[in-house]
């Protein structure tokens, strides 16, 4: 039987936007003998992520667990700490089964093509603001929980010059092979 790998997240995880054989997971699911779970859900805050937490991930008694979420929390005024409150509560219901644990730090954001391209919304810049600050908030917890991470914000902000948004927030299938490849690096330290 395969050893379960479960990925929770929002619109970035399930793929939102690119055809499924294009989202990254799936693209990851070709080079793995795991048995990957696709639990991300468009628009999922890590408030959402935390009420289905029990039902999309323990259930499953993940070897591993991804986690990503923050975007859209960030994108209905919440405040860094709720993020890193609500995904340290799901780091530790991991630990205590023992999963491997990969925390997802997300992209960043094009204001201006997630306005025209997206939806209009009052809270781009705060999001765009608060994204370095969640990153390094993140990265912080992971240290101290002992947990890997993906720093896909690092990622996007060194390529957004290179056409990897569908729409200033989502990623399009060259920036789905963009995080494929860094998941990969990352994942096998």
């Amino acid at each position: 039987m395969k050893n379960n790998f479960v990925f929770l997240g929002d619109s970035l995880t399930f793929g939102y936007g690119v055809n499924k054989k294009d989202c990254w997971i799936t693209l990851f699911e070709s080079n793995t003998n795991l048995n990957i779970i696709n639990k991300g859900i468009n628009g999922s805050t890590t408030t959402d992520m935390l009420v289905r937490f029990d039902k999309d991930v323990m259930t499953f008694i993940p070897e591993k667990a991804f986690i990503m979420g923050g975007t859209n929390d960030l994108l209905c005024n919440r405040s860094i700490s709720s993020i890193v409150s609500n995904i340290e509560l799901m780091i530790k219901d991991l630990k205590s089964i023992n999963s491997s644990i990969i925390i997802g730090i997300p992209p960043d954001i094009i204001v201006e093509d997630a306005y025209n391209l997206f939806m209009p919304s009052p809270t781009y810049d705060y999001c765009k603001k608060s994204l370095p600050t969640l990153k390094e908030s993140l990265i912080s917890l992971c240290n101290n929980y002992d947990c890997n991470y993906i720093d896909f914000y690092s990622l996007t902000k060194n390529n957004i010059q290179k056409n990897i948004y569908l729409d200033g927030i989502h990623l399009n299938p060259q920036g789905q092979q963009l995080m494929l490849n860094e998941f990969l690096k990352e994942s096998t330290h």
